[in-house]
């Protein structure tokens, strides 16, 4: 089973959705990388069972990252209009 890693609950539970009502079994979790001590730091972990291509093409989509995966988005991420202040 591949863990498929978020930085925010919001599009992990997206994901979850959908991979649901398609009759994917899922298990979200909290997993945190080495030297990370603050909680709010940690990665959301998502477990899918059965994991295969549909899951990999539905990871793209909803913004998820795989450990190992080398492959390119299809389009770069947006860039904000202006710097935050």
């Amino acid at each position: 089973m591949v863990a498929i890693h978020f930085d925010e609950q919001d599009d992990a539970a997206e994901l979850i959705g959908a991979l649901e009502a398609e009759g994917y079994t899922t298990t979200l979790t909290r997993e945190a990388f080495a030297g990370e001590e603050d909680w709010e730091d940690r990665a959301w972990v998502l477990l899918v069972e059965p994991f295969d291509d549909r899951v990999v093409e539905m990871v793209d989509v909803y913004g998820g990252w795989m450990p190992g995966d080398d492959r390119l988005p299809a389009e770069p991420p947006d860039l904000p209009d202006a710097p935050k202040r």
